[in-house]
């Protein structure tokens, strides 16, 4: 395994756009990689300044998802923000600097696989949970997986293709995706994720409930749970603005 203080080259293999703002990024490492699905990995990429940035990213494939060691990556391009500009210019072939895997907040261990889980995302929030759903999804465990997602409007879903396949009748997946801005033919969800976190928490009766997101929407989110009687250690959150 690659020890988290070794920076190792990684070289972009695939790049679709997501959305119109979020770009996936699809690296292959010069050799091993092994991580756990929650986990996330620093780059570093040279900015148009010439200035080298590090940033950490949430791994958004279950390890052996995508074949070997690859690994996926969402980044939401922020305007005037050099290390996302940098990432979504790369070319395919390009070459960065990676350290990780870690952190590991969200990760599951292999008994926690079976209790009834809350996942709770917006944006690329979602990323990590991607992965730990991915390995859900070809695991023996069954018990119930909730997801709520929350978008700005229909052109924001993330993985839209893939959400629906994990609503398939032989799923223990539950999607919940809402939006703020939704348009005239939009019949799901409306509102922010905080709107329907009651709802959820009861049908699901979740045993852990994992919060990913903007720091104001992750602290709302621990709140409302704590007051529907969510226990605090069965609660775990990641903020990837702190």
């Amino acid at each position: 395994m690659i020890r988290t203080h070794q920076g190792f080259p990684v070289r972009l293999v695939d790049a679709p756009r997501l959305t119109p703002a979020v770009r996936s990024l699809v690296f292959e490492p010069a050799g091993a990689f092994d991580y756990r699905a929650g986990q996330t990995v620093r780059l570093t990429v040279e900015t148009a300044t010439g200035l080298a940035t590090r940033r950490p990213y949430s791994i958004a494939s279950a390890p052996g998802a995508l074949g070997g060691a690859r690994f996926e990556i969402a980044v939401s391009h922020v305007e005037n923000g050099p290390t996302s500009t940098a990432l979504h210019s790369l070319a395919l072939g390009a070459e960065v600097t990676a350290e990780g895997p870690q952190g590991g907040w969200l990760s599951l261990d292999p008994d926690e696989r079976t209790l009834r889980t809350l996942l709770v995302a917006t944006g690329t929030g979602l990323a990590p949970f991607r992965a730990l759903v991915q390995e859900r999804m070809r695991t023996e465990h069954r018990a119930a997986l909730g997801v709520l997602f929350g978008c700005r409007t229909r052109a924001d879903i993330l993985w839209r293709d893939e959400l629906r396949q994990w609503t398939l009748d032989t799923s223990p997946v539950r999607v919940d995706v809402t939006l703020s801005r939704p348009d005239a033919d939009w019949s799901g969800r409306t509102g922010h994720v905080q709107r329907h976190l009651g709802t959820l928490v009861r049908e699901l009766q979740p045993e852990l409930v994992l919060i990913c997101g903007l720091s104001p929407m992750v602290d709302e989110v621990e709140r409302l749970a704590l007051e529907l009687g969510v226990p605090q250690d069965a609660i775990r959150t990641e903020a990837y603005d702190r």
